[in-house]
């Protein structure tokens, strides 16, 4: 009996951090109300102030669930790695490998659900809420740290000014790769490459790294860009 009531109770509280999740990324926070959440997840007010409290406490726990176990991944793979090799034997590859691994091989970024997230994630940015933006925010704050600080060591060439974008562009790679593996079969641009085909989880994390170890380590001249902005705008398209 109590081991029936404990498996109510987790069944309860996923239902409502599913329910949530989802709603969230269709409508926003702001514009799902606790109603919507129980509707959907087939329970009653009193479910939420038990388990949660509060919507918003609710909503910082929708996030934790999905981000907070991917970087701990992280952070003990690079943590292994640093204890473990020579700092200058460490390749941009391995460090590559600890950040992008935990999320394709973490089972809460590989389901259907997955989408749901993702574009919650995308959002979060732009809710009004303070305390979701600022919960967010520190969810991410050390893992970045260590990753950035990682990339500058094995990546000496990389202006540190230049540091934001490239990441910016990594987790933007890695975001899109993840959806389009996820949604292979849907996506229109898949059926106008016929050559292409899914790969399995080990093969999109090998296309991921490789890819993204490209761009980080780049060659970059800020004083390049007027010229070859003009150079650009020498060439002529056809006009229909």
């Amino acid at each position: 009996m109590i081991h029936g009531a404990i498996q109510d109770h987790l069944a309860t509280r996923i239902a409502l951090l599913d329910a949530a999740e989802r709603l969230f990324s269709q409508n926003g926070i702001e514009a799902t109300s606790v109603r919507d959440i129980i509707k959907e997840a087939g329970t009653n007010l009193g479910a939420i102030n038990y388990h949660f409290g509060t919507k918003d406490r609710l909503a910082l726990e929708v996030f934790a669930r999905r981000i907070r176990p991917v970087n701990r991944e992280r952070i003990a793979r690079l943590d292994a790695l640093e204890a473990t090799t020579d700092p200058s034997r460490i390749t941009l590859a391995q460090v590559l490998d600890a950040l992008i691994r935990p999320a394709l091989e973490s089972e809460a970024f590989g389901a259907k659900s997955c989408d749901d997230f993702m574009r919650l994630l995308s959002r979060s940015s732009q809710e009004p809420n303070a305390e979701v933006k600022k919960f967010v925010e520190e969810q991410f704050a050390e893992m970045c740290g260590r990753f950035d600080a990682a990339i500058l060591r094995v990546v000496p060439g990389l202006p540190p000014s230049e540091l934001f974008w490239r990441v910016s562009f990594l987790h933007g790679a890695l975001n899109n790769a993840l959806q389009t593996w996820l949604r292979f079969e849907q996506i229109p641009y898949a059926a106008f490459s016929p050559a292409a085909s899914k790969p399995d989880r080990e093969g999109l994390i090998q296309r991921l790294i490789a890819f993204i170890a490209g761009g980080l380590s780049a060659a970059w001249d800020e004083a390049a860009v007027p010229a070859a902005a003009a150079q650009m705008r020498t060439i002529t398209f056809p006009q229909n």
